[in-house]
């Protein structure tokens, strides 16, 4: 994008863009500035109403089927920040479930631990389950196996939340039992 910008600018710019550079190696460093502003001001006094048809086509052109069909993009990098928040959320809220068990907390929990979960599996079968390498068929059924596994995840948390002792509980009780072996190996 970055690339396309600097082609349709530099094409009408182009004298006024290479006195600039010749200048920029000549004048000192605190002149620069002052260059700068000149090209962004020329910049925006070339765009007339003659050359607005030529900008307009280059801007409309892209290469994604996203913009293909007028739709809004994903934005991966606020997905990608919410996947570390979810990540460090749950830094804090496991001891705080554990030391603390309820259902609010266990709710939580649950659902963090499953987004974490989902993200984690579907970033594997978008990596490793390639249509080039398997095909169009096989990685629509491996998404909609993640799909699956995440409803079926979040069902059984929300059931062990709702209808039995907890998830943190749960979590206390397997630990407890894990131990008994060992303590009554000690006392023999």
């Amino acid at each position: 994008m970055l690339f396309f910008t600097f082609v349709k600018r530099s094409a009408l710019l182009s004298t006024a863009l290479r006195r600039s550079v010749t200048r920029l190696g000549v004048e000192p460093i605190t002149k620069r500035n002052a260059i700068f502003t000149d090209i962004l001001d020329l910049r925006h006094t070339t765009m007339s109403s003659a050359t607005s048809i030529y900008f307009n086509s280059i801007r409309s052109f892209s290469t994604t089927k996203v913009k293909l069909h007028e739709e809004k993009a994903h934005d991966h990098a606020r997905l990608w920040v919410i996947e570390k928040a979810t990540s460090a959320l749950l830094v804090g809220l496991i001891p705080c479930g554990l030391l603390i068990p309820n259902k609010l907390f266990d709710s939580i929990l649950a659902i963090l631990i499953t987004a974490h979960t989902f993200w984690g599996m579907e970033a594997v079968m978008v990596e490793y389950v390639r249509v080039l390498l398997f095909g169009p068929l096989i990685p629509k059924i491996a998404i909609g196996f993640v799909y699956f596994m995440t409803v079926l995840m979040l069902g059984g948390l929300f059931y062990l939340i709702f209808n039995d002792i907890g998830l943190c509980r749960a979590f206390w009780r397997i630990w407890r039992n894990m131990r008994k072996p060992k303590d009554n190996l000690k006392r023999r």
